[in-house]
């Protein structure tokens, strides 16, 4: 599986990218070329054409939940689609993936940068996309897994998403977990992950971590968790301060991510 991080909050100096708050990775396993949420903006989309990812060939879409910062481009996307087919060039349908309330709005998240015009509408989708909505887990590829709907058995701080999702990668290693902000929980995403698969390494995840402003506390008992499962390394990006990088470094090893990142799992 290799993964290509398309937009993220931050992006190395030199490489002509642009960062926002936001999430976006572009995934290719087996015969699958994923897009795992759209961002804010069309960053992501300006992004994957420098970095010459041509979006046509994508096969699913993935919203790993409803916030602006992960849906937020996916109407440019829509409109980059029908462009396309207006000036004839051809593509594969897409099929939208996400847990059936993404469409809901959310009372208890308090989003300023949310644009009303931007909010998914599942009449409109399902005119250009296959969509895909289930609270069930159920597989991808044969590697690939999609978890559904997370069950909460760890105490959330705040800002709980009922409609978040996550994805597991089985990998030679152990599993590589694929996250968009982990408002479910880490531990509630790494326990119902091994669940689902039956594998109970954990190799990797990656993703955000919804750790901004949090009590050192906090932290520090995350760290715990992470270090009792024995996990190689983590990536953590988007929702995830320095602050919590350096405590969370004192337990398991951290890797650096940026927009235009490729990594690579066997």
């Amino acid at each position: 599986m290799e993964l290509t991080v398309l937009v993220d909050n931050n992006t190395h100096s030199g490489n002509c990218l642009l960062p926002e708050h936001g999430l976006s990775f572009y995934v290719e396993e087996e015969n699958h070329k994923l897009l795992f949420d759209c961002g804010s903006t069309d960053a992501f989309i300006k992004n994957a054409h420098k970095m010459q990812i041509e979006l046509e060939q994508v096969t699913d879409v993935i919203l790993s939940h409803s916030h602006s910062d992960h849906i937020g481009g996916f109407l440019r996307l829509q409109s980059l689609y029908q462009n396309f087919e207006q000036i004839g060039i051809k593509f594969n349908s897409k099929t939208v993936i996400a847990h059936p309330d993404v469409f809901k709005k959310d009372e208890d998240f308090e989003d300023d940068s949310a644009d009303e015009n931007l909010k998914l509408s599942k009449e409109e989708l399902d005119k250009c996309f296959n969509l895909r909505l289930t609270s069930k887990p159920f597989h991808i590829t044969q590697k690939l897994i999609y978890l559904g709907e997370i069950p909460i058995t760890h105490e959330i701080k705040k800002d709980y998403a009922p409609d978040e999702i996550a994805l597991a990668y089985k990998s030679k290693d152990g599993l590589v977990i694929i996250s968009g902000c982990s408002h479910s929980g880490v531990e509630n995403i790494l326990d119902h992950a091994k669940h689902v698969t039956g594998v109970d390494k954990i190799n990797t995840i990656i993703g955000g971590l919804y750790l901004i402003n949090r009590s050192e506390d906090e932290i520090h008992t995350l760290g715990e968790y992470l270090k009792e499962q024995n996990i190689q390394s983590i990536y953590p990006c988007h929702c995830t301060d320095l602050e919590a990088k350096i405590i969370l470094s004192k337990y398991v090893k951290i890797e650096d991510v940026s927009t235009g990142q490729r990594y690579n799992w066997q």
